[in-house]
């Protein structure tokens, strides 16, 4: 009886191990909406060619990888139209997998600007600005534009603003804009 057993879960083990190398040793799978993972779970099994089609079949990128273990690699596609890409995987035997994402790109702003409360009626605006060559600030107390500057060169602004007697000091928020059309409200939190 005791064999019969041993057989019976040596026969399971060497079954699951069947069923485990059927599953497809890739995976495919999209990170972000402009970003597409390819992961082997074991080594290849000689060179790998990733290769991704836009939606009327034309090759965008053609990618070779000679690895000797398991890994992954990440492709960015944000430089590419947003659309349907067909993403295959192949061996030197043939299609180990294939998957179809949707892209979406996703633009990086051209202003980052933060607000935040110093004390009472006194504000730091901090503004990073990358390809802005000038930002215009404004402040607004509710509605009422009480204050605006143009900020030239403002890769690195940092300035602290006090507000005297405001009218709704809960309300004071900053615009901050550019000449390319980029505009930002902000508040201190």
């Amino acid at each position: 009886m005791k064999k019969i057993m041993t057989m019976l879960f040596v026969a399971g083990i060497v079954t699951g191990a069947f069923a485990y190398n059927e599953e497809k040793p890739v995976e495919i799978r999209q990170t972000e909406p402009s970003k597409v993972l390819v992961a082997f779970k074991e080594a290849p099994q000689g060179p790998i060619v990733v290769k991704i089609m836009d939606e009327q079949n034309q090759l965008v990128l053609r990618d070779r990888i000679t690895k000797t273990e398991a890994f992954a690699k990440r492709y960015d596609l944000n430089a590419l139209p947003e659309g349907k890409y067909q993403i295959q995987v192949a061996d030197a035997f043939g299609n180990l997998s294939s998957s179809t994402v949707n892209t979406t790109v996703v633009s990086k702003p051209e202003v980052y600007s933060r607000v935040t409360a110093m004390g009472p009626n006194q504000f730091r605006l901090l503004v990073s600005s990358l390809e802005a060559k000038e930002v215009t600030v404004q402040i607004f107390d509710g509605n009422e534009l009480i204050h605006s500057e143009v900020v030239e060169n403002p890769q690195g602004l940092h300035k602290v603003y006090t507000i005297s007697k405001p009218a709704y000091p809960e309300a004071i928020s900053f615009k901050v804009s550019t000449a390319g059309g980029f505009t930002a409200y902000v508040a201190s939190k």
